[in-house]
């Protein structure tokens, strides 16, 4: 399914084989994407003072900094998918990224978007740069919005359509690679999803205004009952054809690849039956496969988790995980091990996920997250190496990975991945190595019910 092309010249991350059987994906992308989160406003300016889509310019220190950062990515080291959203600083990371393109991309747009004629306007700001439209890809989300809660969330039909146009203003293109569905659990019903954002996705698809369809979220039960249900919408054609996970692909939680939990479509197709009555289920990376839906994974620092200076407050994680990943840093720390680069490589490795996105807010860290992944120069990913993982290890392939580690990372990551005394067997054992998504939605909406009880209290 994927290959490397060898990469490494000058740095430059490489690319490997993602969807030659699928026009509307890309057939190559970067085994590294930029997660572009990080393009938000809170507190990053010196003054302490956010920046919003109506104060910032492109001329503010953060800003340009911000623009250096995702020049670097793509003109320097190869990283050409670039992933952002509508709620990444409520805005700021779209219209950075459009500041970025009118100097990176070249005026021409023709053809860059397949056979697909776009209804939109072409890009309407002068470009400075040479790189075609082709050799780029932008993928944006819809759903997720504002930090009010009252008006975070929003899956509607005409929203759905007018957040698409916005972020093709923003961006200044005439089309977006892969528009996503993002965070469908915090839908206030499945309803809305299949009957209204849905439908705009596929109207968006069919205009050119997106050239793929594609959902994110953290349940992956959740991702999967809206494949499901909406096979057939889109008369026979496939209606998503990505679907994008976070923290499903990492040191401590290898869900994506392990948990069989999701009915076989083979299975099911083979005998004419429904598959949950002959007992056959697989992983979410292999529903996915067999449904014609790529994978891609995000987070691979599990949001903070992975690192020596430990998440954020607001990590939705138990303490068990809290503490058994600082564990596993000092572990790191003890054999001279970055905790957070032995992540990224393990994420970086696994041969189902077509791309792994990471945040990287600077140039420095760009460089650091690059040369990591330029390790990977020359290692074929369409080759099945074996999966060398014992009875007492997480099954989870580590072939690439015995030829990019150092003999230190190699003993780390073994002591990592035991589960019968590593620093994870305790949550690997009791089921607090993830947490419950649809959980976190619930106390959302618990949250939302306040907000509401208390302006209407107002009034």
């Amino acid at each position: 399914m994927r290959r490397s092309v060898d990469g490494g010249q000058s740095g430059r991350v490489p690319q490997r084989f993602y969807a030659r059987d699928n026009p509307r994906l890309p057939k190559e992308l970067p085994i590294l994407g930029l997660g572009c989160s990080s393009f938000s406003t809170f507190f990053a300016s010196g003054d302490k003072a956010p920046l919003t889509v109506d104060t910032m310019s492109r001329d503010h220190a953060a800003v340009r900094g911000w623009i250096a950062t995702i020049r670097h990515a793509v003109l320097d080291r190869g990283i050409n998918l670039l992933d952002t959203a509508p709620w990444y600083g409520h805005g700021t990371s779209e219209v950075t990224i459009g500041y970025a393109l009118d100097t990176i991309l070249s005026n021409d747009d023709g053809g860059d978007n397949g056979n697909m004629q776009s209804t939109h306007p072409i890009h309407t700001r002068t470009r400075s740069g040479s790189l075609p439209r082709s050799q780029i890809i932008v993928n944006t989300k819809v759903g997720r919005y504002e930090a009010d809660p009252l008006q975070q969330f929003d899956f509607t039909y005409d929203t759905t359509v007018m957040s698409v146009q916005r972020s093709l203003e923003r961006m200044n293109c005439s089309y977006i690679d892969v528009i996503q569905l993002h965070d469908p659990e915090f839908a206030p019903s499945p309803s809305v999803l299949i009957e209204e954002a849905v439908p705009a996705l596929l109207e968006c698809r069919k205009r050119g205004w997106a050239k793929a369809i594609g959902l994110t979220g953290y349940p992956l039960e959740v991702q999967h009952k809206i494949l499901v249900e909406c096979q057939g919408l889109s008369h026979g054609e496939v209606v998503f054809d990505q679907s994008l996970v976070y923290c499903h692909n990492n040191l401590h939680d290898v869900s994506l690849f392990c948990d069989a939990c999701f009915p076989s479509t083979e299975d099911a197709a083979e005998e004419g039956t429904e598959a949950e009555h002959n007992g056959k289920n697989v992983p979410y990376a292999e529903f996915c496969r067999q449904s014609s839906v790529r994978v891609m994974a995000a987070a691979p620092l599990s949001m903070g988790l992975l690192t020596n200076s430990g998440p954020p407050d607001w990590h939705p994680a138990k303490p068990t995980l809290k503490e058994a990943c600082a564990e596993a840093a000092k572990l790191c720390q003890s054999k001279e091990v970055n905790i957070s680069s032995l992540a990224v490589l393990f994420s970086l490795s696994q041969r189902e996920v077509g791309c792994t996105l990471l945040g990287m807010k600077d140039v420095a860290e760009v460089d650091t997250a690059a040369d990591l992944a330029v390790r990977f120069c020359g290692v074929d990913f369409d080759v099945d190496q074996g999966n060398e993982a014992t009875d007492n290890q997480l099954h989870c392939s580590t072939a690439n990975l015995d030829r990019v580690l150092s003999p230190a990372e190699k003993e780390v990551l073994s002591l990592l991945l035991d589960q019968s005394c590593g620093p994870f067997a305790g949550v690997a054992s009791n089921g607090e190595y993830r947490w419950d998504g649809k959980e976190e939605a619930k106390k959302f909406w618990a949250l939302l019910m306040r907000c509401e009880r208390d302006q209407q209290s107002e009034h």
